[in-house]
This record gives C-alpha cells, structure tokens and sequence, in this order.
C-alpha cells in the first residue's frame, strides 16, 4: 500500500480481464476505483460523481472512447484528467486522442505500475499539488503529500475516513458537497448503512471541535460545506 491519498479512478473498459486488472492493482495500491464497460455508463457516472482521473479506453463498444472524451470535454465540460488506453500504436491515432481532449496516452500491452506513475503525475498537475500540496480554508488546512491535517497549524489526529472527508470538502471549500458524493468517495459504489456516512461526520466534528475548528455547516436536505467567511476558527 502506498501513500495515495485516496483518489477515486475511473475505469472505461470493455475487456473484463484487463478492468480487473486494473481494478486489482490500483486498489492495492490506494486508490478507489470503479468500473464502467460502455461509454453511455461511464457518462452517466462522470456527470453524477466526482472522479480523480479516468483511464478510458479507445475501443468501447457503441460509443467508443474518442466518443466518449468529446462528450466530456465539449458537451459536459468536464475537466477531469484522462488516461487514453488503446492497442493502436500509430501517431496518428495518439494525435487523435489528444485532440479530442485526452492528458496522456498508453497502448496495450502496458505495465500495471506505469498506469499508476502516469495517473499519479495526471492527478498531480490537475490538482495543483506539484506547486503547493497544502490546501486551506480559514484555519484549517491539509497537506496531501502527508495527509496531515492541522487548526491553526498544529496537526489534528483523525482517523482515515475523518481525513477522506476533509479531502472531498476542501477540493471546493464553500461548494456543498452532497451527501451521495461523500459516501462514493469514502465507499466507493456499495456505501454502508444510512448512518455510517453520520457516524464518520459525528468523529471528525469533534476531533475538530476539540482542536479548536467548528467550520464544517450542514445544509440540511443537501450535505456539508466548509465555511469560508473566516468563521469556525
């Protein structure tokens, strides 16, 4: 297991062995990943959830990638790193996928640990993190190269769902991230019972109340939001 803080991949691939491959690894390796066999399922996940990156491949059946990295990038705008798999290897078919909106390239066959290196660099430079790892909202901050977080400087123990939290909520600190959102960042796909999402909000509360932090609002009916207007501090 490696320091992966936790990013939630996406998996477009037809081919069942090589999604489970895929799947296999990089959940070993700490990230959260999830699968979908056809472009028009993939769709519906991007514009439902929030993704770190995805590794789309060419060949779908229907809607074949390209389709797919089109429909992303000019009807949904959406801005999320993609990691293009494909078993042509000619220049043009690689120019082509850059074109339609792709971040890097990788044909088949690949190395399982050369997906992760080129998802981790992807993440990275979406993120910001290679220029400034630490993010902040008011008091409170998190520094993804350790997984820190820390009131007023001084580090706070949370437990590895109270820190997941924190990284969905500080991605957009002010944006009220849903409940549903929350769940598959922390669960994946197959969430535990109604309450354990309260559970998990209940421990990071008060590690935060006790350091010192009473920033995090819930809109109630919607989910929770960190406040940005220098309160909770």
């Amino acid at each position: 297991m490696t320091d992966t803080p936790h990013h939630r991949i996406l998996i477009v691939e037809d081919d069942a062995t090589i999604s489970g491959n895929l799947y296999s690894y990089l959940e070993q390796r700490g990230f959260v990943p999830d699968a979908a066999y056809d472009g028009r399922a993939a769709l519906g996940m991007l514009t439902s959830q929030h993704f770190d990156a995805v590794i789309l491949d060419v060949g779908l059946p229907g809607m074949d990638g390209y389709s797919v990295l089109r429909a992303m990038r000019t009807e949904h705008m959406l801005p999320v790193p993609v990691l293009m798999l494909t078993a042509r290897d000619e220049l043009d078919d690689k120019l082509a996928g850059f074109g339609h909106g792709a971040d890097d390239y990788l044909t088949k066959p690949f190395a399982l640990a050369e997906v992760e290196a080129r998802l981790n660099a992807l993440i990275l430079r979406a993120s910001g993190a290679v220029a400034n790892p630490v993010r902040r909202c008011g008091a409170l901050s998190y520094d993804s190269r350790t997984r820190v977080v820390a009131v007023q400087g001084k580090p706070v123990h949370l437990t590895r769902k109270s820190v997941m939290i924190i990284e969905a909520l500080l991605r957009d600190a002010g944006r009220v991230v849903s409940r549903s959102e929350l769940e598959s960042h922390l669960w994946g796909s197959e969430p535990p019972s109604s309450d354990a999402l309260r559970s998990q909000m209940h421990l990071l509360r008060k590690a935060l109340n006790d350091a010192g932090y009473d920033g995090i609002e819930t809109v109630h009916g919607t989910g929770w939001r960190l406040l940005v207007d220098g309160t909770g501090a």
